[in-house]
């Protein structure tokens, strides 16, 4: 009886432990496929995919086309020498680890079951800043809706072009991040979860670009780029020793400059922390009642305030710089999450009562937030009003354009038939 095919190879420990650590937030934990739990390794690389998204990372020695289960190697090589070398040979759908006097024995599985991951990318490519790109996208990821019913919200829309922007919403905000650079090319929308997975790996695995550097100091300031190339379907990374292979959302992305108010009527200026105070202040109060906060300005004053009926009132002043007066009310959890971590100055401004409220703070994307409804005591805001105003004189010269323009065929018709 013939023996068994043993494959074998020796990877350093540390290589290997390195590899596999950056690979197994990319290794589903609920995978569709049994086989995707494993990291295939083979042609000098070790591969992990979800189908939707796929990463590959260099790894010299890993030759001959094997399977290992990553948590078991993990749990393994974590306490092992990292100058050591790890044997690792495979036979019969086990996979044996020994470094030293140490050894595991894992399932493995058919290497030839593991998906094949789409190393091409598409007809569009591009070079960017990477660490510009990388902020961009995990700055406006949160953004992004988890809900299944829109499809195209459940991503970062790179918006490309000579403005190379990175959007996302989920209906009710809007957050964009302006990208040094251009990209010709379509747009895409970007899945959250390669977002997620390509910001640690960007962190560890990123190289400079070598060829810019004139000295040590030139390496430590110099850019370390992306390669893009994608598709209609799919998107392709390329840095230092990674690849990932996206698969991309379908759909077309909103028009989401529409959306951003191109005049404002009311703005302040505010101290972030001073802001965020004074909403926990009043969050109590918001949370007994509808979960609304609200904010009405003027001159150098801004009072923040929640109602909860048959329960009360709370109301915090907070210092700010007014350009105009102005009011306006917001979901508490959005404004939350907008103002936590925000240092230094926080300008709000006001597009009318109910229209979008624009959010700008340095080094961080712009946010639009659609108001709440709620009934205000006193009369609007001069400013306020004549905005609103405004808005609905645009809106009636809007739909008598609209009715004339459905009318003339029917003078036409009745012209004819005359």
């Amino acid at each position: 009886m013939p023996g068994k095919e043993v494959i074998e190879m020796e990877i350093q420990v540390r290589r290997l432990r390195e590899t596999l650590a950056l690979l197994e937030p990319a290794v589903p934990k609920k995978a569709s496929l049994p086989v995707c739990r494993y990291v295939r390794l083979g042609d000098g690389r070790a591969i992990a995919t979800d189908l939707d998204v796929g990463v590959s990372i260099d790894l010299a020695g890993a030759e001959e086309p094997i399977l290992l289960p990553l948590k078991g190697a993990l749990d393994f090589l974590r306490f092992t020498p990292g100058h050591q070398a790890a044997l690792i040979a495979v036979s019969d759908n086990k996979a044996t680890i020994t470094v030293g006097d140490m050894q595991t024995i894992l399932e493995s599985a058919d290497p030839q079951d593991f998906p094949a991951l789409p190393m091409d990318g598409g007809e569009s490519d591009g070079v960017l800043n990477g660490d510009a790109l990388v902020r961009a996208l995990v700055s406006v990821a949160p953004y992004a809706t988890s809900e299944t019913g829109r499809p195209t919200l459940n991503g970062v829309h790179l918006a490309t072009g000579d403005e190379l922007e990175a959007v996302a919403a989920d209906g009710y905000r809007l957050v964009w991040e302006r990208i040094p650079g251009r990209l010709p090319g379509p747009p895409m929308v970007i899945p959250t979860r390669a977002v997620d997975l390509l910001a640690p790996l960007w962190k560890h695995a990123a190289a400079p670009a070598v060829g810019e550097a004139q000295d040590v100091a030139g390496l430590a300031m110099a850019k370390r780029l992306i390669r893009l190339d994608w598709g209609t379907e799919r998107l392709r990374l390329r840095f230092g020793a990674v690849c990932m292979a996206i698969k991309l959302i379908q759909g077309t992305f909103p028009n989401y400059r529409q959306l951003i108010p191109s005049e404002t009527t009311s703005s302040l200026t505010v101290f972030g922390e001073d802001l965020e105070r004074a909403v926990r202040q009043v969050a109590g109060m918001a949370q007994k009642g509808s979960g609304i906060v609200r904010l009405s300005w003027e001159g150098e004053r801004l009072l923040v305030s929640a109602k909860a009926e048959d329960v009360g009132e709370t109301s915090v002043p907070v210092a700010a710089q007014c350009a105009s007066p102005g009011r306006t009310a917001l979901n508490l959890g959005y404004l939350r999450g907008y103002l936590k971590g925000k240092a230094g100055f926080i300008t709000i401004s006001l597009s009318g009562e109910s229209g979008p409220v624009l959010f700008a703070h340095r080094g961080t994307p712009h946010v639009v937030m659609m108001p709440m409804g709620v009934q205000w005591d006193g009369p609007t805001p001069a400013a306020v009003s004549e905005a609103e105003e405004g808005v609905e004189q645009a809106e009636a010269h809007a739909e008598v354009a609209q009715d004339a323009s459905e009318e003339e065929p029917k003078r036409k018709r009745k012209r004819k038939e005359g």
